[in-house]
């Protein structure tokens, strides 16, 4: 007597749902009446969900979705309200204190960097953001990413675009952008001595200009805005020496001097 080959009882189950198709009538009434699902009725007759699809079609029976699915036992919804209970109201809010954020920040970075150096957060984790977003030319070199922190840090203007971006709820066109003192269009580098910060505005209005080109354009053409660096600087204390107003927005963001 032949044996038989070790996988032959595997060959013989997967062959059953061609052997002995489930009942048409019985399959279009579980889905038309009961309205059981496609795999739910395969489970049934140990078939699969495509066989099942096809009777359907022979039926001329229309496939819909959103069909009533296997009922959930006890234990199952036992086993999903305790968990719930353990995880705790889904709706709240978990607040993060400032040292989490800041070891979750370092963590991220992949830095041995001292972060808490810098003491205004929010304003570290743009900084921060700015060294991942060109991680291409600053690549992951702790120094460098610290030089780069450390020169705008320090940055007057910098500093002064930033407070007037979070003043003015951060609307878009004070947001502080890196701008190339000599635009890469032209060859300039990626070197920190290369590197200022304007405003999102200013940054397009210079277009790929030089910095030095850019401050003869103005002047030339008698042009200004309280978006331009120079007058964010002039006008960041008041002769009073108080800070200057909060802004919501600017209604004439270009002019021209008299």
């Amino acid at each position: 007597m032949s044996k038989l080959p070790a996988n032959s009882v595997d060959m013989v189950l997967t062959d059953l749902p061609k052997r002995f198709p489930p009942p048409s009538d019985e399959v279009v009434r579980l889905y038309t009446q009961e309205r059981w699902t496609l795999r739910r009725i395969a489970d049934l007759y140990h078939s699969n969900h495509h066989v099942i699809r096809r009777i359907l079609h022979k039926n001329n029976v229309e496939i819909i979705g959103n069909r009533a699915r296997k009922p959930v036992s006890d234990e199952t919804r036992k086993r999903q309200s305790a968990a719930a209970k353990k995880r705790g109201p889904h709706l709240t809010k978990y607040t993060y204190s400032e040292a989490q954020n800041r070891a979750n920040q370092k963590r991220k970075m992949g830095t041995v960097i001292d972060l808490d150096q810098y003491k205004d957060f929010e304003r570290l984790k743009f900084l921060t953001k700015l060294t991942s977003r060109y991680r291409k030319h600053f690549g992951h070199s702790d120094e460098v990413r610290k030089a780069f922190i450390d020169k705008f840090w320090n940055d007057p203007a910098f500093n002064a675009i930033y407070d007037r971006w979070i003043s003015s709820g951060q609307n878009k066109w004070w947001m502080p952008s890196l701008d190339h003192k000599q635009p890469k269009s032209r060859k300039g580098s990626w070197a920190l001595d290369n590197l200022e910060m304007l405003t999102w505005f200013e940054n397009r209005a210079k277009d790929n200009m030089t910095s030095e080109e850019w401050a003869a354009f103005k002047r030339t053409n008698h042009i200004s805005s309280d978006l331009f660096i120079e007058n964010i600087l002039n006008d960041r204390i008041q002769p009073n020496g108080e800070q200057h107003r909060e802004d919501s927005g600017l209604s004439t963001p270009l002019r021209r001097c008299a």
